[in-house]
């Protein structure tokens, strides 16, 4: 999962909100970082996601599609393309309207600067004038997103390509998000 499944997956307020899409920003211990603790209680919650959506066995399925000397970097690809299919199927596993949930989501980063971990405070006002979260409505959209991870790793990586796998097994890749969501929302939600 990516940055817009982690925020929908997020408690309904602003502290779990902040500390979901901080998760993959903050590293190691928690103690070090003195957040707010209802922000350290979002980042351990996004946490939880993501073991549960790397062990489950349709997502494990899902990156064996991908070649075996590719696959140490299959988990960056299904975690953007999720946060896509997740877009396509979003009334599915919200009430709120997506437009009014994204708005909300650059208010709640905009209005709280100081709940903001560091490393999210030096990029949520970038992300959200780029308005980050929009991306993933398009394959284009995510195949910027890819090429941006491809750029920041230390060996030279296609990501982009390896979308063509997802497309030849497009209807595998779609029941397999929704196993996965559906999965981890009811696990995520009834903890």
């Amino acid at each position: 999962m990516n940055y817009l499944a982690h925020a929908l997956l997020a408690e309904p307020y602003a502290h779990s909100l902040i500390g979901n899409i901080a998760g993959d920003l903050v590293k190691g211990p928690l103690e070090r970082h003195r957040l707010h603790p209802r922000v350290a209680d979002g980042v351990r919650r996004h946490r939880r996601v993501d073991v549960l959506t790397d062990g489950h066995e349709a997502y494990r399925a899902l990156k064996l599609r991908f070649p075996e000397g590719q696959r140490r970097y299959a988990g960056l690809v299904l975690d953007v393309l999720f946060d896509h299919y997740l877009v396509g199927h979003w009334e599915r596993f919200s009430a709120w309207p997506r437009g009014a949930f994204l708005d909300g989501t650059y208010r709640v980063l905009r209005e709280n600067p100081l709940l903001l971990p560091p490393a999210l405070g030096r990029v949520a006002n970038a992300w959200t004038d780029a308005d980050w979260l929009r991306v993933y409505e398009t394959r284009s959209g995510v195949a910027a997103v890819l090429g941006r991870l491809a750029r920041r790793l230390t060996r030279p990586v296609d990501l982009v390509q390896l979308l063509d796998i997802a497309d030849e097994h497009a209807a595998e890749f779609d029941q397999g998000f929704l196993e996965v969501y559906t999965d981890v929302q009811r696990a995520i939600n009834a903890h």
